[in-house]
């Protein structure tokens, strides 16, 4: 069993066991939102309510993940990594467990707003024992894994909870979440260590947590940074939520084949994230990045075209929207190392600030995609295209990065 003892070194290449755990908990996470969409309808036939009110689960989880990263991330860089992240699995297995047998709808808010708080911990507390435990190309390799499974999570989440409703009622849908945070809670008690050395603590005095937010926020690499990350998840964002529409209302293709497009998409994001894996010890977190957000530009500009010369047909726009995903793929863990580079002595808050920022953009993006209707892929175009853009800006505007983006 892995104690408790604070490590204080960077490692060449994290442990397997430990890079699995922190995997499975990011899974969590994702699966958290996705999994149980299919699954709606039914639960608001057996609740007897509205369909907004079950879609409210997801905001409640929502609210919970970015509300539990900015206090469980602040907090574990006074307390230290371990305890909280124990705690959080803790409780993200109990509100999951709960969720399986709520008797109301409202009981159900309260348990998916624990289930998401409960989760942070394992994104925000998992990346900073990344941060604590590894540097240069192999924190890169790692943040690329850990935004792989995270990246992925979204969307092959709804088809995995489809097909388990083929065989199940919903509620096993939650059990089987439970299950999976009973062994991460394990994992976690047996191959997690404590990252963060007594004496690399902050104060815990809130002036002194207003000051590591202060050095934080006045650190240009970890604003652009930021920035940068963050239009790249909303245009993800866009892209999940309008594709529904645009794959079936538009296209005219069955939810089935819908599913079909969706996780082929899914497949091309995973071949990037694996790439950017690859490559992290034989080129620069920076590159990898400008890479992939060019990609995802190319296909906003792709689709700024298709729209204004009415050449709309799968052959032209379905390539065209696998290219937001498969670019994002290239970025997710990279983007995240690049954000923590200067600031990794208050790393918890940093990537707390991240996480945070990341579901603000993402829940501005993804209504602002359909504005115009079903059957207009302009905002999706518009929004892909600024936001691609405005993360190239802002990726080329990190001084610290310039040197690694010339050729």
């Amino acid at each position: 069993m892995t104690t408790s003892r604070a490590v204080g070194t960077a490692a060449e290449r994290l442990p397997l066991l430990l890079l699995i755990t922190l995997g499975t908990l990011t899974a969590i996470s994702t699966l958290g939102t996705d999994i149980y969409l299919a699954a709606m309808p039914k639960m608001s036939d057996d609740y007897m309510t509205t369909p907004a009110w079950v879609q409210a689960t997801l905001t409640a989880y929502v609210l919970g993940m970015a509300v539990g990263q900015l206090v469980l991330g602040t907090l574990s860089d006074t307390m230290g990594r371990r305890r909280l992240l124990i705690i959080g699995t803790a409780v993200s297995l109990l509100a999951s467990a709960l969720s399986a047998i709520a008797p109301t709808i409202e009981l159900m808010l309260l348990f998916r707003l624990l289930a998401g708080i409960g989760a942070s911990a394992g994104v925000v507390i998992g990346r900073a024992v990344v941060s604590d435990l590894t540097a240069g190309a192999e924190t890169t390799r790692v943040f690329s894994i850990l935004g792989l499974v995270g990246g992925v999570g979204p969307i092959i989440g709804p088809v995995i909870g489809a097909v388990m409703l083929e065989w199940s009622a919903w509620p096993v849908i939650f059990w089987t979440v439970t299950a999976l945070c009973a062994v991460a809670l394990a994992a976690v008690f047996f191959f997690v260590p404590e990252s963060l050395a007594l004496d690399r603590r902050a104060s815990a005095a809130p002036r002194d947590v207003l000051r590591s937010f202060g050095s934080v926020v006045r650190t240009r690499s970890f604003v652009l940074g930021s920035l940068m990350v963050c239009l790249g998840v909303g245009a993800t964002f866009a892209y999940i939520s309008s594709s529904p529409f645009i794959v079936q209302s538009l296209l005219g293709f069955s939810p089935t084949g819908y599913t079909i497009v969706f996780a082929a998409n899914g497949v091309g994001m995973t071949v990037a994230g694996v790439v950017a894996t690859r490559l992290a010890h034989r080129t620069s977190a920076a590159r990898l990045c400008l890479v992939g957000l060019s990609i995802v530009t190319a296909g906003g500009l792709a689709l700024l075209v298709i729209t204004t010369t009415g050449a709309a047909s799968p052959l032209t726009v379905l390539p065209t929207l696998a290219l937001v995903p498969i670019g994002m793929g290239l970025v997710f863990g990279p983007g995240t190392a690049l954000v923590i580079t200067d600031v990794r002595h208050a790393a918890g808050t940093a990537l707390a600030l991240l996480g945070s920022t990341q579901y603000l953009f993402g829940g501005i993006t993804a209504p602002l995609a359909g504005i115009a209707g079903e059957l207009s892929i302009l905002p999706l175009a518009i929004i892909v295209s600024a936001c691609g853009t405005g993360a190239i800006i802002a990726l080329l505007s990190i001084r610290s990065a310039e040197p690694a983006l010339r050729p």
